[in-house]
This record gives C-alpha cells, structure tokens and sequence, in this order.
C-alpha cells in the first residue's frame, strides 16, 4: 500500500512491464548531429514538448514544499504546505494555464514516446480540472493519515538535517504549524458546512495519535517527546560545537512548547467537538450525490468504467477462487476442519504470531530483512534492471502506530539519497502473523513497490511528471503480482 496522493491514469501495461525490463520508451534529446548536417537550430515538437512538460512539473511541485521534501529538495525547507482556498483557487488557474500551454503542441509531429507522455498529461490536467468539483469529499485528518500525523511522519522520516541551516528550518517548521493547523480547521469546517464529517470511530483514533506528539519532554516530565527525541538526535549528529548544538535544542523546545503544543490543543479541542456531530453511518452514500463521487473514484482508481456492482462481482469471484486455494492448503496440512474452522485455528493458534514483546518485535523485524535479503539475491535471475536506491525496513513510529495502516511502502528521495522504506505496524503483535510476513515484505518491498517505483524515479530519460507520478491500478496491481512469483520460483514452500 502507497500512501500519497496518485492519479489515477493507468500507463499501458505492456508499456510499464517494458519500462521495468529495462527497454522503455525514451523521450527525444536534441540531436546535435542533426543540427550541424542540415543547420537546423529549431526545436523539434518532441524537444518543445518534454520542455513543458519539465516546466509544468517543476511549476507544481514548487507549489508544495511538502512534496518537495519528499523528493529531496530542500527548497522552502522551513515551509509547510499552503491549504489556505486563495491557494486552491491559485492552483486551480496554474492548471487551466498549463493545458492551455499544453494545447499549443501538435500532437501529430511528436515521436510515439513522447506522445504517450503528452496523452498523459493531459489526461491527468484535465482529470483534476474535473475532480475540483469533489475537492470537499475527503477527510483531511482520518484514522490512518492525515495533517496532524504528517507533521512529525515528515519531520521525522524525511526532514534530513545535514548542518545548522537544516536543523533551523526544522525549527521554523515547528514554529508555522499552529498557522498549518487553523488552516487544516477551515478545511475542515467547510466540508463540516457540507455534512462531510469522518465517521465517529474515526476520531478517538486521531485525537489519540495528536495527543502523543505533546506526551513527554518538553511538554512533561519523562523521557523526550517523538519530537524532540528525532530533533536531538539528528543534531547531536552534525559537526557542530556543543554550545551550538546547546542553542539549537533549546530554541527547539521553545518551538515546541510555544508552538507546536498550543496547535495540537486547539486541534484536539475542535476534533472532540466535531466528533460530537459525526455519525456511524460511513458510507459516502450519506454525502450530497455521494454515488456520483463513488462512481468518479471507482473510474480514477481502476481505470475503468466499470460499475461499483461489477467490481463488486469481481471480488467475490475472487474470493471463491482465494477460498479453493486456502482449502487446498488445508488438506496439505492435514487439518481436519471446515474451511471457518482453519480461519480459527490460524487466527488464534500462537504458533503463527511472534510474543507481544519487544524481542517479539525486533525478531518480526530481522526476519523480515532476512526475507528481504534473500530477494535481493535472487533479483539478477529475474530482472534485468535493478532499483539503485537502497530499501530498509522499519516498525511504524509510536506516536501513530495504533492507527496507522497494517504495512506501507515510502519512496526514497529524487536522488536515492535517503532509502525506500518498508513500514511494518507492530503495534499489535497479533494482527501480524508470520504466515503473511513474507508476502507483506515482497509486497511493500522487492520485488514489490520499491522495485517499480524506485525504478520509475530512476529512468531519467522519462519525464519527471511520470517518473515521480502514479497510477494506482498499475501500482497496485504490480503489488499483487510480487506476491505471485515467489512462489514460482519455489518459496513459501510451506503452502
């Protein structure tokens, strides 16, 4: 599972399993030789069009110094994102003024490569031009994400401070969160204005991982809170004299008690509140044409134009078809119940789960690299092209592991600097049994995510815009199949 914000156009499959196998469609470089034997300066269509489509990229991302910092930019490095409506709206004009631009390459001279990136792009303005209309129909805070958990995720995972300039845009960022969190509260009064509030199990989950970023040093006594244990050791790091290091811990727990604790209070405040008016009827279908907005995201995530009935239909296929696999391992095992019988015995026999324990959790873990490992290994017989970028693996934080999701993959940086990561939730030791620990590592690891999306971020002769886009169908669907091929090529030797 990604967690980002993918647009859902799907690149042909014989294209993206092409890309993979190292033979992928190249945008067109000016010809230097073409030049000098005819004396032809002018830009050819395709030249002219992978310039845009740089431009576009860069104009958006520069809009957005969270993006930025997940790419590995240290552009507006002490800024948050703007979720102010003036910036919507701004962004919304960039897009119209971007496909205008667009518009202006004929399409017929462009080479096949190029062509597909153009399609692309257009489809992906258009699609979000059209989407403005559902902009509303989301839940900015919710149990697995969301603003009050990005804060620290960012800063933790992804704030990289390499010397003191580093260290005082962290600072900066912890004194502009209370200004990011009244502007996450007008996000979430407005759609509040419209009845599109998150569900009432939603909120004990968000006020609860909110309130573990104010537990601890300097908010209390006790050991340092998640955020000044991440500030204070990243500092204590740098090549820096100790009264400096001194100086720029203490102006961070002044950010942090002045700053960064009154904006999580007051927004704790308006979650209990909300939570008041929230419901337990969860489906979208409460929402003012809430089946239009399913049947659009239906369309976005599938790439389909199929209907939630039919896609539907296809997961209880599905299921019966899973359900004849399981009941063919359970005659391979010997076990002597119905197929619900297993489901128990696997649920609840502890010879699947490692102990709920701190050695319990540092086992899954190490086990998990070893399956890792033993992939890596294995890679050069299956794949031509190999991500460059490294892939670690690590157990959810604490601050948000009650709420975050069961396993998720993160990109590495633009330049591969800073690692994938597989994040593995080990908040419940129960709810991570070892029968699905290697397809989980495969899936959000290798060959699964960061094989594809790392060497999607690597293929430099591809526009940026899909180099660091997604497309969730495909995303997904390469996922699925990363749990498929270990076992043809003869692991989980036990099923």
């Amino acid at each position: 599972m990604i967690f980002k914000n993918h647009k859902m156009a799907l690149v042909p499959l014989a294209i993206s399993l092409a890309l993979l196998a190292g033979c992928g469609p190249k945008t067109t470089e000016p010809s230097n030789t073409a030049s000098v034997s005819t004396g032809i300066t002018a830009e050819s269509e395709s030249e002219k069009a992978n310039a845009l489509f740089e431009q576009i990229f860069m104009e958006t991302v520069q809009r957005d110094p969270v993006r930025l910092t997940r790419l590995g930019i240290k552009d507006d490095y002490d800024k948050w994102q703007d979720l102010s409506e003036q910036h919507y709206q701004a962004g919304l004009m960039l897009k119209h003024d971007q496909l205008k631009r667009l518009s202006h390459i004929d399409q017929t001279k462009l080479d096949s490569a190029t062509r597909i990136s153009y399609l692309l792009m257009k489809q992906d303005l258009e699609q979000s031009l059209a989407d403005a209309k559902w902009r509303l129909y989301s839940y900015p805070v919710n149990q697995m994400f969301g603003t009050h958990t990005q804060v620290p995720s960012l800063l933790i995972n992804q704030h990289i401070i390499d010397n003191q300039s580093d260290a005082q845009a962290y600072i900066a960022r912890l004194n502009a969160v209370p200004k990011l969190f009244k502007q996450l509260q007008q996000q979430l009064e407005q759609r509040a204005e419209q009845g599109i509030i998150a569900p009432k199990f939603v909120f004990p989950h968000a006020i609860a991982a909110s309130q573990n970023i104010i537990t601890g040093a300097p908010f209390d006594t006790g050991a340092d809170s998640t955020l000044l244990a991440d500030f204070r050791a990243k500092v204590d790091k740098l090549d820096l004299n100790l009264e400096t290091k001194q100086q720029l811990i203490e102006l961070a727990k002044k950010a942090l008690v002045d700053s960064v604790k009154p904006a999580y209070t007051h927004l704790i405040s308006y979650l209990h509140t909300l939570a008041e008016k929230a419901g337990t009827d969860d489906g979208v279908w409460r929402f003012k044409d809430g089946a239009d907005f399913y049947q659009n995201a239906l369309n976005r995530t599938t790439t389909t134009t199929l209907t939630a009935e039919q896609i539907h239909q296809i997961g209880l296929d599905e299921v019966a078809r899973i359900h004849q696999e399981m009941r063919d391992i359970k005659q391979k095992v010997n076990f002597a119940g119905d197929l619900q019988q297993f489901f128990v015995h696997l649920r609840q026999d502890s010879q699947f789960y490692y102990p709920d324990t701190e050695q319990g959790r540092a086992d899954y873990l190490a086990e998990a690299n070893r399956v890792i490992d033993d992939m890596k290994g294995r890679l050069d017989s299956l794949f031509i092209v190999k991500p460059k970028a490294d892939l670690i693996v690590k157990a959810v934080e604490p601050f948000r592991e009650k709420s975050a999701g069961k396993a998720f993959y993160q990109q590495p940086s633009m330049d591969g600097s800073r690692p994938g990561t597989y994040y593995a939730n080990l908040y419940n030791m129960r709810d991570m049994p070892t029968y699905q620990l290697e397809a989980l590592a495969y899936h959000e690891g290798l060959p699964g995510h960061h094989m594809q999306l790392a060497i999607n971020q690597e293929l430099e002769d591809m526009p940026k815009f899909r180099r660091f886009g997604g497309y969730t169908a495909y995303i997904e669907g390469w996922g699925l199949y990363t749990e498929l091929l270990p076992k043809e090529i003869g692991l989980y030797p036990a099923y």
